[in-house]
């Protein structure tokens, strides 16, 4: 991945700018799943069925929820332990 996309991941305005439509779809999705993930936008399913099959999809739901996990797990751990 190139400076440039590693840069703009934390610039969501930029993403069409940058990054094609399946991996907006993805960076949408890790989004989404790192707040309230019970009614994920439509218009995202539909785009992410559209570039990826069940397994992907699976896998991807997988990847963010555990990161997700580690970083929900790190925070309380840092308010629970100290650094």
């Amino acid at each position: 991945m190139s400076d440039e996309k590693i840069d703009a991941v934390l610039t969501p305005d930029a993403w069409a700018d940058i990054f094609d439509d399946e991996e907006r779809a993805v960076l949408e999705l890790a989004d989404a799943v790192s707040g309230d993930s019970s009614a994920l936008p439509p218009l995202l399913i539909e785009e992410l069925r559209f570039h990826f099959g069940e397994a992907e999809l699976a896998e991807l739901i997988l990847v963010a929820g555990q990161a997700n996990l580690n970083n929900r797990v790190g925070n309380a751990a840092k308010q629970l332990l100290g650094e």
